[in-house]
């Protein structure tokens, strides 16, 4: 079933914003505000580059909103959208063209898409039937195609639905083994959709990487396997050219491996040409240069000398970290690696009766406190026996630190570097450091932090700025932010960043209009 809705340029939900202007290097040259009316009220941020941002939003359960901003924050369009039986908002997805917006029920077959033409400002609303009792874990969208993955009674699937034809069907797998979906991404360059299946047989467990055509066609695939005592944790497939493609994830000893828990020894990457493996290389985080910076002095020294002592005996310290790899970025014939450092927590009380970790909560929904949010994978191993929760209630991941390094041409480590985050805290699981490489050679790391922003620069292994920090204040005078409950930033444009998040602020000097207490989303338009 397919239905058209087009509302261009319908008037904004009676929501009042202040707007902030001012400008210097390195602070917000513009801020928004939109109230907070109650609890239930919530935004999603979409960067779009120079065609601006959107904000999602749920302000009924029958009815979905989208606005759209342009590149100074000034509002462009609203759109109001019928929710087709109160379905809860899941995920949305750009692919450099459109954003689409899922709507679903827990386990439901029925998913409501929503495509935002971002340009001209309307939508298209399709309706679909997938697979019975699906959890997905990942939505993503090229053209007309949406792919979807998930699991049907604990085994993985990846569904494939052309929304024009409506056509829905699942994707073979062919894969000896039991495997699990580590990565679904698009690749706008070549227009493919990237898939990391990690298969496990015996106790050890490859990657199968794999990109699909928007037709759902097989386009090309690899095979990695690890050295014999390894497990090859996660993936990520990135196409470089026709013939040449990459693969970098985490790997770990294999007799490290547990029910709930995939322990990660180190990085590796792996490059294929004409579907050939050229070569694996393994860097252990022992053999980096700053991957313990996050810890006190003593705490590195007592780490470090247990490193020499295993080394020296030709053994080498076992490790149990959690991983979150970005893209390979390619720079000056060389490639840069970037990953953070996480783990889950968890708190001790009844679960709800989605076993504390299923759809429609609040806390629980991916990150997305209007709707159900993705399953996510990383909060269990799918390779070792499922979640493994035990009455436990999932808290948050916890962010430590993140890893920088370069590799040449051959995977070769040539220098690594590392930012400490000082325990960020998210309901999602998402990149959080955004990474920009300079004329002069510098890179320069960019997170959010409690409202804040804080950056560091460095040129290979050496910091040549350190922990600067850009207040994410509201320049109302009086205005003192008592609590920033969520915080994100993203790359934007040129030289400009995007913040947004919940704030609390109380005001008892200002003017009649800015006196009192209010609960805030913010936008912050950030140079840098």
């Amino acid at each position: 079933m397919r239905k058209k809705h087009c509302f261009l340029y319908q008037a904004l939900l009676m929501l009042c914003f202040f707007s902030v202007c001012y400008s210097a290097s390195g602070q917000v040259v513009k801020r928004i505000e939109l109230p907070l009316q109650n609890a239930n009220t919530a935004f999603q941020t979409m960067p779009l580059g120079q065609k601006g941002v959107l904000l999602i939003s749920k302000p009924d359960r029958g009815t979905y909103n989208v606005q759209k901003f342009d590149t100074n924050l000034e509002r462009i369009w609203s759109i109001d959208g019928p929710v087709e039986g109160n379905l809860d908002y899941v995920a949305s997805c750009y692919d450099g063209q459109a954003v689409f917006l899922l709507f679903s029920k827990y386990r439901s077959s029925v998913y409501q898409i929503v495509k935002v033409n971002v340009g001209p400002g309307f939508v298209e609303t399709f309706t679909i039937n997938t697979v019975d009792r699906f959890e997905i874990t990942d939505f993503k969208t090229l053209g007309y195609s949406v792919f979807m993955a998930g699991m049907v009674r604990n085994e993985p699937v990846l569904i494939h639905t052309n929304l024009t034809t409506s056509q829905t069907r699942v994707l073979p797998s062919a894969i000896k083994g039991s495997n699990a979906i580590q990565t679904v991404e698009v690749d706008t360059t070549h227009h493919l959709v990237n898939v990391c299946f990690a298969v496990k047989k015996g106790r050890q467990t490859k990657i199968v990487a794999r990109s699909y055509e928007e037709t759902g066609e097989l386009y090309v695939q690899a095979s990695i396997d690890p050295e014999d005592d390894y497990s090859l944790l996660s993936g990520r497939l990135q196409i470089l050219n026709d013939s040449v493609r990459m693969v970098i994830g985490t790997y770990g000893y294999r007799n490290m491996q547990s029910t709930s828990n995939a322990a990660s020894q180190g990085l590796y990457i792996s490059k294929i040409v004409n579907e050939e493996v050229a070569f694996t290389r393994y860097h252990s985080f022992t053999d980096f240069s700053n991957f313990f910076n996050y810890m006190s002095e003593r705490q590195q020294e007592k780490i470090e000398k247990k490193i020499r002592k295993k080394k020296d005996s030709g053994d080498d310290l076992k490790l149990n970290y959690r991983l979150l790899v970005h893209d390979i970025v390619p720079r000056n014939n060389q490639f840069l690696l970037v990953a953070e450092v996480f783990y889950p927590e968890y708190r001790y009380q009844n679960p709800n009766m989605m076993g504390g970790f299923g759809y429609g909560s609040m806390m629980m929904g991916g990150g997305y406190p209007f709707g159900m949010g993705l399953y996510n994978p990383y909060l269990w191993n799918p390779m070792y026996g499922g979640r493994g929760y035990n009455q436990q209630v999932f808290d948050g991941f916890t962010y430590t630190h993140a890893i920088i390094a370069d590799v040449d041409q051959t995977g070769k480590l040539l220098w690594d570097n590392s930012i400490s985050f000082d325990n960020v805290k998210s309901m999602e699981l998402r990149e959080k450091i955004k990474v920009q490489s300079e004329p002069d050679g510098a890179t320069q790391l960019v997170y959010s932090h409690n409202g804040g922003i804080r950056s560091k620069l460095i040129k290979g292994s050496k910091v040549v700025d350190n922990n600067r920090v850009i207040e994410n204040g509201t320049t109302v005078e009086g205005d003192k932010v008592r609590k920033t409950s969520t915080d994100d930033i993203d790359y934007w444009f040129d030289n400009f960043y995007l913040s947004w998040g919940e704030q609390r602020i109380v005001n008892a000097q200002g003017d009649v209009q800015t006196r009192g207490r209010r609960n805030v989303y913010y936008l912050n338009k950030i140079s840098f």
